[in-house]
């Protein structure tokens, strides 16, 4: 587990917050533009230093004001994949993704990840010849061939269009949980917290306000008596009284009826990401009779 208990002060702005990430899950950060999320990421790497608190991986201290300690960011095992990709672009995929890899025969196994994500074939290619998705790909794999004990994404797919950020949160869920690593999540998303986190710090002005399972955050603590569908809206019909909202939740698509005076209440529009909530006795199971 690593524990983060730090404070900084910017010229207009403080930070001041503790909290610990679970040993290989997703915990995702969660809040608004200024909230702080990004900074933490930095003091986590070692790009920036607190100016007071701790930061430890277990029996591994990485900073500790008391003591004077202050890991670099090379000496911290952390891997870090920034929302600009952050590729070298005049190095090919493979000698991007071996940058930073001490040993030669982790070589063979920065290759073994470029196919898990999809990119075997595209090792001799330049950035500037690969799409934003594959990029990505590229970042997170220069980032995971470290073998890092905490993986860092700042918001890496907030810059892509909906359908490729669909296929590469697939990727990440696959790719995080088939290595079984630590990884810290900034995202302002609801959709991709409910799709990749295991665990949430919800974040505002610096703080921590919340904290708990996706479920536990958006949905309210009475878990066992909810059905939620996080999804995308892609479609609304209504009329004066009632409103058809269309939701995509992974590959399927999910119609529910709402007021269509709480739509404007809420704003919702085509584009937002939203849960579909209902409570378990409210549902209806049937069996579809086929025709022989």
């Amino acid at each position: 587990m690593l524990k983060v208990c730090v404070e900084k002060t910017w010229k207009e702005f403080g930070l001041k917050v503790n909290f610990d990430i679970p040993h290989e899950k997703v915990t995702a950060l969660f809040g608004p533009s200024g909230a702080g999320k990004s900074s933490i990421l930095r003091l986590i790497s070692g790009l920036e230093r607190p100016d007071g608190g701790i930061i430890h991986k277990g029996e591994e201290v990485w900073y500790d004001e008391s003591k004077a300690i202050n890991l670099l960011p090379q000496q911290r095992s952390v891997g870090f994949v920034f929302q600009d990709f952050a590729l070298f672009p005049h190095l090919t995929v493979e000698r991007n993704v071996a940058y930073g890899i001490k040993e030669k025969k982790r070589l063979r196994e920065a290759k073994d990840l470029l196919s898990l994500v999809g990119l075997s074939g595209y090792e001799r290619y330049y950035p500037g010849q690969l799409s934003g998705g594959q990029k990505q790909r590229v970042a997170l794999v220069r980032a995971l061939a470290r073998r890092p004990n905490i993986l860092l994404l700042d918001e890496p797919l907030s810059a892509l269009d909906w359908e490729t950020r669909r296929q590469l949160q697939e990727d990440l869920k696959r790719v995080i949980k088939q290595l079984h690593v630590t990884t810290l999540y900034v995202t302002h998303d609801v959709t991709e917290v409910y799709k990749l986190a295991d665990y949430v710090v919800v974040m505002e002005a610096g703080k921590v306000i919340k904290r708990g399972t996706p479920e536990e955050i958006f949905m309210g603590r009475r878990l066992s008596t909810r059905i939620q569908i996080a999804g995308k809206v892609v479609d609304i019909e209504s009329d004066s009284i009632m409103a058809a909202v269309t939701v995509m939740h992974e590959d399927q698509y999910f119609k529910t009826l709402i007021d269509t005076e709480e739509i404007h209440r809420l704003n919702i529009m085509v584009g937002d990401d939203v849960v579909i909530g209902a409570k378990s006795s409210d549902v209806i199971l049937f069996k579809v009779l086929t025709q022989s």
